[in-house]
């Protein structure tokens, strides 16, 4: 180890907290769910919405995000969903993860505020906003999804086995279905997430829309050829 991979342990050792996997379960499309327990989400305030990041790989301080869909403070509980696309170090830890492996977590952290819908919700996403649609579902179930994906199946798969009925619609470069599904979704608050090109798209569209969003809530989670996406 180098003396500069030993410094990323010291410093993360200090930063972050261990959590041990107490149970991983494979789910069709490349999505794995994975619960952590760790005592000090035992004293952490969750918003759903908000932000766990962890840390893949010792050696570096290089931390993933994700969004927790649940959490039980009681127990010192929380699951992670995750799409396992690309070769990244997430998607290889996720890969690979089993019950009793241990990780390093730091969080929860403020990101997107869900915990007080006010009326219906329309939520715009792909397959990196599943894991904020089943948060959101601890809130309210009165929510329209509309969903793009590359692989529309095997995402509608995910989300009927996640209890998320959802529009799914093949991602394309002119995103017209989904604009188009989306804009008749009816009026409520608009949450997208996603594809930063998606998100200025949608946002951009539902100032047309016959019932404009009373309020929108918006963040690119990933960008074509762009790293490092909150």
């Amino acid at each position: 180890m180098t003396a500069l991979e030993r410094l990323a342990d010291l410093a993360g050792g200090m930063m972050l907290d261990t959590a041990r996997v107490t149970g991983v379960s494979r789910l069709p499309a490349d999505f794995v769910r994975v619960e952590l327990a760790a005592e000090a989400f035992r004293k952490a305030t969750w918003v759903p919405g908000a932000k766990l990041q962890f840390r893949p790989r010792r050696g570096t301080l290089g931390l993933r995000t994700y969004t927790p869909i649940s959490w039980d403070a009681e127990r010192g509980v929380t699951e992670l969903l995750g799409f396992t696309h690309g070769d990244g170090p997430a998607a290889r830890w996720l890969r690979q993860v089993a019950a009793g492996d241990t990780c390093e977590v730091f969080g929860p952290r403020r990101s997107l505020d869900l915990s007080a819908p006010h009326g219906p919700v329309v939520f715009v996403g792909d397959e990196s906003s599943v894991a904020l649609a089943c948060a959101l579902r601890t809130v309210t179930d009165d929510v329209t999804h509309v969903f793009e994906a590359r692989d529309p199946a095997g995402l509608t798969e995910v989300l009927a086995g996640l209890g998320i009925d959802a529009q799914v619609v093949g991602k394309t470069a002119d995103r017209a279905e989904l604009l188009s599904r989306a804009r008749t979704a009816g009026p409520g608050r608009l949450v997208v997430t996603g594809d930063a090109a998606t998100v200025h798209a949608v946002r951009r569209d539902s100032r047309t829309w016959p019932h404009a969003p009373g309020t929108v809530t918006g963040k690119a989670y990933w960008a074509e050829g762009r790293a490092g996406l909150d």
